[in-house]
């Protein structure tokens, strides 16, 4: 896996949405310091009925339409009664459609009850939105974005085979918390792909902690205001 080009990529990325598509509810919003300010029901509906003026159709890769909306390139989608909408600043280098169209299959098989009753404020309970927000993190690899910190409880568990894992362990050490760009500033003679495919694989194993509560996103769930 190419984990430089998906790092390149999670950069690009300016906004995540999936809705009810049939009735344009939205169901989870997240931005990464995006200037989209419309609501997400007016996105949705746009994207849906493809209007010539604000939307251009580029492509399709696995199953996901590729538009242009606004200067952005996004991902749309559907599969049931869900849409997803990645919206990015150019076209994505790694296999984001597949991711997409990975999350929307992932909402039907999770939340694929009866859409007709409606009912979404109360099925949404808070640890589903925390099972979306951290399978969505995941998927997209978003926690490259967020401050990382090793799982003390598992330090025992991990064998530094390599001397990059003892130097990165050293680090960690060191400062509590750090990020991925100031690990590969500080392990400037690897390659970042010897970097990221270390991350990568403590990520997997749940060695890294990863906080999901920095300035720049924000999860929306207003169900009972709409």
């Amino acid at each position: 896996m190419e984990y430089d080009k998906i790092l390149q990529d999670v950069f690009m990325i300016r906004k995540i949405l999936v809705v009810q598509h049939e009735q344009c509810l939205p169901l989870f919003e997240m931005d990464m310091n995006s200037e989209i300010t419309l609501d997400p029901s007016i996105i949705c509906d746009i994207l849906e009925n493809q209007e010539p003026q604000e939307v251009e159709i580029i492509g399709s890769i696995a199953d996901v339409r590729l538009i242009k909306y606004y200067g952005f390139v996004v991902y749309c989608g559907s599969y049931s009664s869900y849409s997803a909408y990645l919206f990015c600043e150019r076209e994505m280098l790694s296999d984001v459609g597949v991711k997409v169209s990975d999350i929307v299959r992932w909402f039907d098989l999770v939340f694929g009850f009866d859409s007709s009753e409606g009912d979404y404020s109360r099925e949404f309970s808070d640890y589903y939105k925390m099972s979306i927000l951290d399978k969505i993190t995941h998927l997209f690899s978003l926690w490259l974005l967020y401050p990382l910190e090793i799982d003390i409880s598992k330090l025992a568990e991990i064998e530094s085979e390599s001397s990059l894992l003892r130097e990165i362990l050293a680090h960690f050490a060191e400062h509590k918390q750090t990020s991925i760009m100031r690990l590969m500033n500080e392990f400037d003679d690897y390659t970042h792909e010897e970097l990221l495919t270390l991350i990568f694989k403590l990520v997997e194993k749940e060695f890294i902690i990863i906080a999901t509560s920095d300035q720049f996103t924000q999860t929306f769930f207003e169900f009972d205001k709409r």
